[in-house]
Order: C-alpha cells, then sequence, then structure tokens
C-alpha cells in the first residue's frame, strides 16, 4: 500500500478542526505518500514553517466535500472533523448511504472491519450490503476476499435468550444471501478469533463494530489506516481519537493509484 502511495503522490485533502503544531507535524509525516491540503483551521501557532497547503474555511466540513466533488483533490480524508457533519455532507453532495469498512492491522494480518458507524448495520439488508458491496470493492483490489458474519453467540446457544436467537438467525441469512450471490461467506457466530485470515469481518451491528474496532485500535495498539467509503471518489473516514493521521493519507493515496491503474 505504501509503495502504491508514493508512486502516484495523489493531492488528498484533509480537514482539521484545532489540534496545534502537534496535529500538522503528523500530518507533515505523510507527505512522502501524498500532496496534502490542509481544510479548516488547525488552530494558532501553526503557520511558520509549514509545509502543507492550507485552506481556511468556516465550514471545513463542506468546503472538504465541495473540493473533492469538483475534482481539486483526488481524495479527501476526515481529519479530526465530525463525522456526523461529514457523512451528512459526503451522503448529501453523492447521493449514496455511506457504508465505511475500517482496515485494520494486526501482527501478519491485515482486514476490514464493518460496520463502525454506531448508526449503521443495524438491519439484514444493511449488513448484507456490507457483505456484498465490501466483498465487491475488494475484488476491485485484485482480492479474491473471504468474508465472516458475527452474531451474539455459538450456534450451540440456540434458546438461551430471544435476542441471542435471532442474531444467530440473521447471521445466517446473511451469510447464505452473501454466498448465493458469490461473496465466500462463512457464518461465525461470536467466535470472532476464528475469522483470522479473512478479509472483511462484517458485525452484528455497528455498536458492537465500532467496540471491535476501538478494543483493537485504542486499547490492543492494531494499526489502523482509517476506513474507506464504498463510493467513488476517494473518501477516507478517520477517528478523531486517533493520534496520527499518516495512516488513512496513506490509504488514501494509494485507493486513487488502485483506481487509475
Amino acid at each position: 500500500m505504501e509503495g502504491a502511495a508514493k508512486g502516484r503522490r495523489a493531492r488528498i485533502g484533509i480537514g482539521v478542526d484545532g489540534g496545534g503544531p502537534e496535529l500538522v507535524a503528523r500530518i507533515e509525516e505523510a507527505l512522502e505518500f501524498a500532496e496534502i491540503v490542509m481544510v479548516g483551521d488547525p488552530g494558532p501557532g501553526c503557520d511558520s514553517g509549514r509545509r502543507l497547503e492550507q485552506i481556511r474555511a468556516e465550514d471545513p466540513a463542506t468546503a472538504l466535500v465541495d473540493l473533492l466533488k469538483k475534482g481539486e483533490i483526488d481524495g479527501a480524508v476526515r481529519g479530526n472533523l465530525s463525522a456526523t457533519k461529514v457523512m451528512r455532507e459526503v451522503s448529501k453532495t453523492f447521493g449514496v448511504r455511506v457504508r465505511r469498512l475500517s482496515l485494520l492491522a494486526l501482527p501478519g494480518w491485515s482486514f476490514f472491519l464493518a460496520p463502525v458507524g454506531i448508526d449503521e448495520g443495524d438491519s439484514i439488508s444493511d449488513r448484507l450490503n456490507l457483505a456484498v458491496m465490501g466483498a465487491e470493492y475488494l475484488k476491485d483490489m485484485d482480492v479474491d476476499p473471504r468474508v465472516s458474519i458475527l452474531s451474539g453467540g455459538r450456534m450451540e446457544d440456540l434458546g438461551r435468550s430471544d435476542r441471542v436467537d435471532r442474531t444467530l438467525a440473521e447471521g445466517e441469512l446473511v451469510a447464505r444471501l452473501a454466498r448465493d450471490v458469490g461473496v465466500r461467506a462463512e457464518h461465525r457466530g461470536i467466535l470472532i478469533e476464528t475469522c483470522r485470515g479473512d478479509d472483511l469481518i462484517v458485525a452484528p451491528d455497528g455498536i458492537s463494530g465500532n467496540l471491535i474496532f476501538r478494543t483493537l485500535m485504542l486499547l490492543s495498539g492494531a494499526e489502523g489506516f482509517g476506513a474507506p467509503a464504498i463510493m467513488d471518489p476517494v473518501f477516507v473516514d478517520s477517528s478523531r481519537a486517533r493520534k496520527s493521521f499518516s495512516g488513512p493519507i496513506i490509504l488514501a493515496s494509494a485507493l486513487v493509484a488502485m483506481k487509475g491503474r
């Protein structure tokens, strides 16, 4: 991925709202992988010696998405802007329901996780779309993906509670419907440890997906590269809790390169 990013050095916009010199320094770490445009205001003390192009805007969320729509940047990264504002603007501008796949890396294994938005994946159709569209997205990257569908228990837990029974039935259904359209999908129940080596993990809902993401990245030290939206052009979501935005910038630049090959 880093090789693709370096080769293309796409023009990537990143939203900023405060953060100061430390945030700017962290963004500058990715300059070897992309031409970076900061959209917004990082705060005082960030003007001297700056190596980044900056576009100041009272409404950086709207400005960032508008730059992407006009083709003035090749791809965009949310940065530390409000997810609610940016996702709403992306959805309105590009006429899509935003679906994101978070790219995480553990020793010897990289995989996508979805849903990661707390308001995503609440229905069977939502999770099925994530599995099918996510698989197609990976195929566009020359990956023949294996997809894991998670639920709330083991199959032998049937009968322990209505809620567990429902999630097990839904997990089985999502996996079967995904296989019916050619996706290599398996229902793994609650056994997330059996997913190792798979390319896409679909959580039972956005809340549990977000908890998995936060546990792996913010507590366990997994490397996170952001969450690309399944859409054209390239838009990569990024948690405001992260200390560095190099990963999402590298991912955005690499995705631009892959789409342009």
